[in-house]
């Protein structure tokens, strides 16, 4: 064989491998999808390998093999997974939604809403871009509000939190007002709303008998307690029927937190554990105190529970709605909930529904006797005299202050001794009335707070001292 005849045979033999390996590739990836043994396609590989192969039966081969590849493509892209197809999508309708909810949108069409979405982070417009880098929380606040809550509203709250709302001011042209009003509090009362979400966890609102109390949860209570005691408007909380009531200088406190979720002025508080619920005024607290008292809290409404039971997931907002109306033959409960991912947030909208159940504690409400005769509004009102004028007279005050070297053990011992000369039970009067003063009075503690700061630590310091205003007792 000349030198011409073998180049030429090399290079056929060549663009056959060549050739041959496109093919190959193509098949297999055929075969995987369609999980044909591999062997079947060997056989064509070796057809492909014989120079002498009919070029017409390769040509028709090759052309079975492409429509095989094409068709393959065709079948994934109709079958693609919705989960990868949600990541793609910005829901700018939705983006906003909690505020047409909470402010009860009545061209709202919910039921278009039903489904779970993806929102990006994209506009950085969005209010729900403070969700950014959150962490989802347990529901828990249903221990404390009431039975009869109609609307429920959770956050989680952090410092993160609260920069990402700053941003979220910045980006709408807003955040001028806000640092004024923020700047504000740091001049007149030394108190820093920065300080204040490095204590707390969770905010939130909730609704009954049409008045709304807003909330702050915290792990740390006594930070909160000491920051807010920065804005109190007096040295000392109002007792009514011995209760504490608590009053700050500020009426926007939650605006600074998170805005338009929060529309209603609230400067009145109380303290319940790691729960600070806050109200306009002091009878509304005091109906969250008789709630707690009789046990009639949220936890135990049927409706609520069976919302819980359908929450398979945490998330870092959540907007529990009783939307039932009189005339409809099924109760209607509204869930929807947002939850921070890296790079969006996941959103999920729900109507629950349930039988109709006219509830015991409403039943024996309607059934009780309410009629009063003359002698008993007479008794009640020298009783209800009596009492509001003992609040308002100034008794004066107990006082222990704290020797050089005296622990908080001790002190306590001493001031029990000092109550019980003055006519009033240590044991069941601390944990409501006596207060803890320390840094030269700077410093205003509950008893329960003070107990768990200072109890065995060794940081009490002379100087320090224990008050309590004396109440008729």
């Amino acid at each position: 064989m000349d030198g011409k005849a073998i180049r030429d045979t090399q290079l056929k033999s060549t663009e056959m491998v060549s050739e041959n390996s496109v093919l190959t590739y193509t098949i297999g990836k055929v075969s995987d999808y369609y999980q044909i043994s591999s062997s079947y396609f060997d056989n064509f590989v070796f057809v492909f390998k014989d120079e002498k192969m009919n070029k017409t039966l390769k040509s028709i081969i090759i052309g079975i093999v492409c429509i095989s590849a094409i068709s393959f493509w065709i079948y994934i892209g109709i079958n693609k997974d919705p989960e990868i197809e949600i990541t793609q999508t910005i829901t700018e309708d939705t983006s906003n939604l909690i505020f047409k909810l909470i402010n009860k949108d009545t061209t709202l069409h919910l039921d278009s809403l039903l489904a779970s979405s993806f929102i990006s982070y994209s506009d950085s417009t969005n209010y729900i871009n403070i969700l950014n880098n959150s962490t989802p929380h347990k529901i828990t606040i249903s221990e404390i509000a009431p039975y009869t809550t109609t609307d429920l509203l959770s956050l989680t709250y952090n410092k993160n939190t609260l920069k990402n709302y700053k941003t979220y001011l910045k980006n709408n042209n807003q955040f001028q007002e806000w640092d004024s009003v923020s700047n504000s509090l740091k001049t007149d009362f030394n108190f820093n709303i920065s300080e204040l979400t490095s204590y707390i966890n969770e905010i939130g609102s909730f609704t009954c008998n049409t008045s709304a109390f807003y909330y702050l949860k915290s792990d740390e209570a006594y930070n909160v307690v000491s920051l807010l005691n920065l804005m109190m408007d007096s040295i000392t909380p109002q007792i009514i029927k011995r209760l504490l009531y608590y009053k700050i200088n500020t009426d926007n406190l939650f605006q600074l937190l998170a805005g338009d979720l929060f529309t209603e002025n609230k400067d009145y508080y109380i303290n319940m554990g790691d729960y600070f619920v806050f109200s306009s005024d002091t009878s509304e607290l005091s109906y969250i105190y008789q709630i707690l008292e009789e046990g009639n809290t949220l936890e135990k409404n049927p409706l609520f529970t069976n919302y819980k039971s359908k929450q398979y997931s945490e998330y870092g907002l959540n907007y529990y709605s009783d939307i039932t109306k009189d005339d409809d033959t099924l109760n209607r409960i509204l869930s929807y909930q947002l939850r921070g991912e890296q790079n969006g947030v996941i959103s999920n909208f729900n109507i629950f529904y349930s039988e109709k159940i006219l509830d015991t504690i409403i039943m024996d409400t309607l059934l009780v006797d309410t009629t009063i005769t003359q002698e008993e509004l007479l008794i009640n009102d020298i009783v209800n005299s009596t009492i509001q004028s003992q609040e308002k007279e100034d008794l004066g005050e107990i006082i222990y202050t704290l020797k050089e070297g005296e622990t908080y053990r001790n002190a306590t011992v001493n001031l029990k001794k000092l109550l019980e000369e003055n006519g009033y039970d240590y044991q069941k009067i601390k944990a409501e009335h006596i207060f803890f003063f320390s840094n030269k009075g700077n410093t205003k503690l509950d008893w329960k707070t003070a107990k768990s700061k200072y109890l065995g630590k060794g940081l009490a310091k002379k100087g320090d001292y224990f008050l309590m205003k004396k109440f008729y007792y």
